[in-house]
């Protein structure tokens, strides 16, 4: 199982896109930072002059792209946070499901060991083949049974596993998101 659904697929990539605009903005910030050292100890009017209204369009780059990135930010903040909600619903439900099939398995575990026992204690000399083909048909049903309910439990086992990586990238996500969103008030 293990599969993400829609929303969580375009949430992470929606974090992964804000990312990437992040560390633009990081490298935009820096290049700032050079020219602007650079100007400082030119003596050049032309190139001063140049290198003056790089650096305007480039401030107005930045400002565009952090206030976008701040918009974006309020974006993905609030859809982790719907998200989140909706995981613990779904992790309480996996749970529930969890203990339910577990009851299953172990049921069909005892019906499939009763039938096993039944199977191999039975005299096939003194057993009509009617009564044979009963005993093979419960030992099959049962086997069927209890490997179904196995798959299911390792499913919902996996599913949990997964809800709980998704539940902690999402808070480590949340923090980071306050930092860069403190980065953003600082520029």
């Amino acid at each position: 199982m293990s599969d993400h659904t829609k929303v969580e697929r375009k949430l992470k990539t929606d974090i992964h896109y804000k990312n990437t605009l992040f560390r633009d903005l990081l490298a935009s910030v820096h290049l700032l930072h050079e020219w602007q050292t650079r100007l400082a100890g030119l003596r050049n009017i032309r190139k001063e002059k140049k290198l003056r209204g790089s650096i305007a369009r480039h401030m107005e780059f930045i400002n565009n792209l952090s206030e976008y990135l701040a918009a974006h930010l309020d974006d993905i903040e609030s859809n982790i946070k719907e998200e989140m909600k909706f995981s613990v619903k779904e992790v309480e439900g996996f749970h529930k499901e969890l203990e339910t099939d577990k009851k299953l398995a172990e049921a069909a575990k005892a019906a499939f060991d009763k039938a096993k026992a039944n199977a191999e204690s039975a005299d096939e000399d003194n057993l009509e083949p009617a009564e044979l083909k009963v005993l093979h048909a419960e030992y099959s049903k049962s086997w069927r049974a209890f490997r179904r309910e196995k798959h299911k439990l390792d499913e919902v086992k996996d599913e949990l596993k997964s809800e709980e990586r998704d539940k902690e990238i999402f808070s480590r996500e949340l923090k980071r998101i306050i930092v860069e969103r403190h980065f953003l008030t600082e520029l």
